[in-house]
């Protein structure tokens, strides 16, 4: 009778394995998933980051004598081309030259990672400069402070 009593015994212990290895292959595929977007935001925001002083070196060098020509108080809009440089996802760049006025001008740039409509990583940054009109065409701008950038989050 005792081989009777443990009938059905192995058929439990088996159902009760596969449902821990299914938990595990459950587990193991949502942390890989994680892992993978957690690597995804990491390497956005280190391109976002490293962008900021490129944006705003491609800023300067396209500076014109349009952009000198700014009324106070006003603010032109700059399309910077889409970064590719690096591989991986795009990253998209605005930049903003406004002139507050006495020869003083705020570049706001804006990087994301990989369009501004729904970011993965977003930085937006300021640079505050100040350029003599009088010698526009001969003389570089001056940073207005040392710690000349300003982060907008």
């Amino acid at each position: 009778m005792r081989h009777d009593a443990r009938r059905g015994f192995a058929l439990l212990a088996a159902i009760v394995m596969l449902a821990l290895a299914s938990a595990l292959v459950v587990g193991t595929f949502s942390l890989s998933r994680a892992l993978r977007r957690a690597a995804t935001t990491t390497r956005a925001r280190a391109r976002v980051e490293s962008g900021v002083t490129r944006a705003f070196g491609e800023t300067l060098q396209g500076w014109n004598s349009g952009v000198d020509s700014l009324p106070a108080g006003t603010s032109v809009a700059l399309l910077l081309s889409t970064d590719t440089l690096e591989p991986g996802l795009p990253m998209a760049r605005r930049a903003r030259v406004s002139y507050v006025g006495m020869g003083l001008y705020a570049i706001g740039v804006e990087i994301c990672v990989p369009d501004c409509a729904h970011p993965i990583a977003q930085r937006r940054a300021r640079l505050w400069l100040q350029r003599n009109a009088a010698e526009a065409d001969s003389a570089r701008p001056a940073l207005v402070t040392p710690w000349a950038f300003s982060d907008l989050y």
